[in-house]
């Protein structure tokens, strides 16, 4: 007898993490921090809408198993569960590796059951997963909850796999058949996105060392079209057939926080901009959040554009501690206008402005490498985080955040590199948008997330910049990022020093990675990349402990 009918499973990034040497650099601090363990939204409402219909379904968070424990055996531990689906999720490109490998490891553990893959990569991919890769069953495309069950239903009734919807299989014939998508939803009330009940193990929900947070959305979808992001309206609507978001109502969203609060989690991230909702919509919103009492500790929201009055004054009558994100990407506006946002550094500012005045941090977030990108516009940036820094350390000093963790509202990060994101317009139209591909398929995609370094993973290069230009713009950012942080108190003197350290370390072990691929051997290669591993970590934890002598 079977465990479960289905288990979903979430792979880490890269499936053999703790034994090969890797170099995360830019992308984290650690290797173990770009395994990404959380698990999207969407495997969630899968197994409650599942789990609603009669099966006995398991979240498994294989990643998050093999971040916590080093002597965790994944293999295993896959051969000692049983399903008759096993779900692996591609949804975000940085787990192709990971994904791929562990659905080998399922069919290869059981070969009697299915093996399928979903998410917004693994729909992007559909056709060459099934063609190239014999292990994996079948491929559930755009949105799963209704498609799945209609899948299981039907591999209940024939004992194999018949044309459902949203699928892409291997016919009897051994050709790949791909069926019609099912009619989007026209919204995400009939779903639930709060069952941790069925998620195992739970440590990336409820970590020890912080706080829980629940992430929560507004809609699935998408209204604008930032070019280098996979999850655009130009993604949803040519690979998920969703031609307008479909959004969750303002009363869902408050049940959905009042569970949240039972299981402990009082801090709240809200994806999503509600004003793609019209203003009908996000004023509902502002008020049930108002008028509930809501056991709210955090609450942090998403503005893809800059904001009026109106709508940070409704934000403000929340009576929560609000943080709101927005990303304008590059300081310069012929940058940020070609990536897709249309807005002036005037109007950034003026709304960062208005939310201090209405005691709401803002973090902003920049992006380096889009395309148009130089070092003269780079620099564009740099000058519009210090003003950002500036408005900030003015705001802190008058109090006007109250009692909340000072820290938080300084400069967001300059995120460095981004990723042409499979399904974005950059990725299918890279001439067009000022981009150069690197690698289109899946296979190029697993094959160059194998590598050992971050900077081996850039997928692009710009109409300016080729990839070694990229890097050292990267290395500039992250320098000028440790200098605005120490300047502006975010770091003190031990963490700007101890970081410095580090940046310095990733730029020598990007020079030194690309020296030691340069060997033939490939046994001669592994040692040499293991030797420097351990080397850099070394040293680094040589700097931190001086550094924490000096500074006590």
């Amino acid at each position: 007898m079977m465990d479960y009918d289905v288990i979903l499973i979430h792979p880490p990034a890269i499936y053999d993490f703790r034994k090969k040497p890797l170099f995360s650099g830019a992308l984290g601090p650690t290797v173990e921090r770009v395994q990404f363990i959380k698990v999207p939204l969407g495997m969630l409402s899968i197994a409650d809408y599942l789990d609603r219909h009669g099966y006995k379904v398991l979240i498994d968070n294989l990643a998050d198993r093999m971040v916590s424990s080093k002597a965790f055996a994944a293999e295993e531990h896959i051969r000692n569960v049983s399903a008759r689906i096993y779900a692996v999720g591609l949804h975000f490109h940085h787990h192709s590796q990971g994904a791929i490998e562990v659905a080998k490891l399922c069919k290869k553990l059981h070969p009697d059951s299915l093996v399928i893959l979903g998410g917004l990569t693994a729909t992007y991919f559909h056709e060459e997963i099934i063609r190239k890769f014999g292990f994996v069953d079948a491929v559930i495309r755009g949105e799963a909850e209704k498609p799945f069950l209609e899948l299981i239903r039907a591999f209940e009734n024939q004992g194999r796999l018949t044309a459902t919807s949203n699928l892409t299989y291997r016919t009897d014939t051994g050709k790949v058949g791909v069926t019609p998508l099912m009619k989007q939803s026209a919204n995400l009330d009939e779903f639930e996105f709060t069952r941790f009940d069925l998620l195992e193990p739970k440590t990336s929900i409820f970590p020890s060392d912080v706080q829980p947070r629940g992430h929560l959305q507004v809609c699935r979808g998408c209204r604008y079209n930032c070019v280098t992001c996979g999850g655009s309206a130009y993604s949803y609507r040519t690979y998920f057939g969703m031609k307008r978001p479909a959004f969750r109502s303002p009363g869902k969203i408050v049940e959905d926080i009042k569970r949240l609060n039972q299981q402990g989690i009082r801090f709240i991230n809200l994806f999503q901009d509600p004003r793609m909702g019209g203003s009908k919509y996000w004023k509902e919103l502002m008020a049930a959040l108002r008028r509930e009492k809501l056991d709210i500790d955090g609450l942090s929201m998403d503005l893809f554009t800059p904001a009026d009055e109106e709508f940070v004054r409704e934000v403000a009558t929340i009576g929560k501690q609000v943080v709101l994100y927005i990303c304008p990407d590059s300081g310069a506006y012929d940058v940020r206008r070609a990536q897709g946002r249309c807005y002036s550094n005037e109007d950034l500012l003026r709304t960062v402005k208005l939310c201090h005045r209405y005691h709401i941090p803002v973090t902003v977030f920049f992006s380096v490498g889009l395309a148009g990108e130089t070092q003269e516009t780079i620099r564009e940036t740099w000058e519009l985080w210090e003003q950002l820094c500036s408005l900030d350390q003015a705001a802190l000093i008058k109090g006007s955040f109250g009692g909340i963790e000072c820290r938080l509202p300084i400069g967001g990060p300059i995120i460095g590199p981004i990723i042409l994101e499979p399904g974005s317009l950059a990725c299918d139209f890279p001439v067009r948008y000022g981009y150069k591909a690197i690698f289109g398929n899946l296979e190029e995609y697993i094959e160059v997330l194998s590598a050992p370094s971050w900077h081996q993973w850039i997928n692009y290069e710009t109409n300016l910049l080729k990839r070694d230009a990229l890097i050292e713009l990267i290395f500039e950012s992250i320098q000028y990022s440790i200098h605005q942080r120490e300047k502006y108190g975010l770091y003190d003197k031990f963490r700007a020093t101890v970081e410095r350290f580090q940046a310095q370390a990733d730029m020598i072990a990007v020079a030194e990675v690309d020296r030691i691929m340069n060997l033939q051997d490939r046994a001669e290669r592994e040692s040499r990349l293991k030797s420097l591993r351990d080397a850099l970590d070394s040293f680094l934890k040589d700097v931190n402990q001086d550094q924490g002598v000096r500074s006590g």
